[in-house]
């Protein structure tokens, strides 16, 4: 393999950055590899749900970035970036710190959007990392010492809204009334049709209220203004947790460079940034010339990052990179405590046992070889009885 003078500088540590590394080092162990981040753990956003049931311990989502890069022989720095110079090839970082690179790749991942409503920032709750899930965790906790009932609504009908909606449910019974407010006439419209199903019984079988075809105005203190086909109506509420969506996190970022329409980075399917097939762009951030219809999810950016990976390496050797190809191998969904919907490659499965398969798949995907192996061992010990009863 030929070498490189300069590193290749991977800036979010995101499922994205963590799996280009991680695989590109596999693939070529003498490269010089540093990655950025501004925190100091990974965050495996798909079982957040179950450390706020307590379901799994909180060290299962959470690997350290020093053990995980330090392991496999690569450089991490807790930083944030706060300029990339493209002819120069330069980046910078909050603490005035300049480094230089010969390939980059940008995963900053995404962060949540308010859409500009008033009184989102200041009056919702979010779910988009460990942060926040510890702010809704105190506030949920501290209610249960109040009186019962408690109106609680949560803004967007996809995947986390649903997740959230049947665990706070199942782990608080009827210490709140929920409502799950969509803006389409659908919940999880842009998911599978089963688990689509399976969450409509979910959401039935616990009570939730749906408001479909409705968006919010305005979320004040005490109450929250939703828009629908009957005008526009005033709720009084005790809680508001937003997950109507998220956007690139590219505040570093020129806007020359990021697309009007879709608000990412766009790249071709080579996975470079136009004009500089040294840098390249993946996950949320970005959004691929003619695979515009992509979802924003873990899978596609584990996808991305892994092809990039074997870009790199050939890029290195001076041969063509390739052309990226997405494969979907499905999707699976929590609804509450102890049950989920797995729905891919021509399989369908609902409850308990999907909640196990889901659980054991997830720990096998933790980026830390050590903690995944930790992670499963102890989920098998736990459900053991399982494996009695259905193998």
């Amino acid at each position: 393999m030929k070498s490189i003078q300069k590193p290749i500088v991977i800036v979010g540590a995101g499922f994205a950055g963590m799996t280009v590394a991680l695989n590109l080092k596999n693939l070529n162990p003498s490269l010089p590899i540093l990655v950025v981040d501004s925190e100091s753990k990974f965050i495996f956003k798909p079982l957040m749900y179950e450390v706020l049931s307590k379901e799994i311990r909180i060290w299962e989502a959470t690997p350290k970035f020093a053990n995980i890069f330090s392991d496999a022989g690569i450089t991490f720095l807790k930083n944030c970036l706060t300029k990339i110079s493209f002819k120069e090839n330069i980046l910078e970082f909050s603490d005035e710190l300049k480094l230089s690179y010969q390939y980059l790749v940008i995963c900053t991942g995404s962060i949540p959007n308010s859409f500009f409503i008033k009184g989102v920032e200041e009056n919702c709750y979010f779910f988009n990392d460990f942060h926040d899930l510890n702010k809704l965790k105190s506030f949920l906790t501290k209610s249960q010492k109040t009186s019962s009932h408690k109106k609680l609504f949560i803004v967007g009908g996809g995947p986390s809204g649903i997740e959230l909606a049947c665990k706070i449910q199942d782990i608080f019974t009827d210490q709140f009334q929920i409502s799950l407010i969509e803006k389409s006439n659908e919940i999880l419209s842009r998911n599978k049709i089963f688990n689509r199903e399976q969450a409509e019984i979910a959401l039935e079988k616990r009570k939730i209220n749906i408001l479909l075809n409705s968006t919010v105005k305005e979320v004040s203190k005490t109450e929250i203004s939703i828009s629908s086909e009957d005008g526009i109506t005033s709720l009084d509420k005790d809680i508001v947790i937003w997950t109507a969506g998220v956007k690139p996190n590219l505040s570093y970022l020129e806007t020359d460079y990021i697309t009007k329409k879709y608000g990412r980075i766009l790249v071709n399917n080579n996975l470079q940034i136009e004009n500089h097939n040294n840098c390249f762009a993946l996950g949320d951030i970005s959004i691929i010339s003619g695979m515009e219809e992509l979802p924003i999810t873990a899978q596609v950016a584990m996808q991305e990052g892994k092809h990039l990976a074997k870009n790199l390496a050939l890029l290195i050797q001076g041969k063509d990179p390739l052309p990226f190809e997405f494969q979907d191998n499905g999707e699976m969904i929590s609804l509450g405590i102890g049950e989920a919907s797995i729905s891919g490659l021509g399989v369908t499965l609902s409850g308990k046992l999907a909640f196990e398969a889901r659980r054991l798949i997830y720990a096998s995907k933790l980026p830390d070889i050590n903690e995944s192996i930790k992670s499963a061992s102890s989920w098998i010990f736990q459900k053991k009885s399982i494996f009695k009863k259905f193998f």
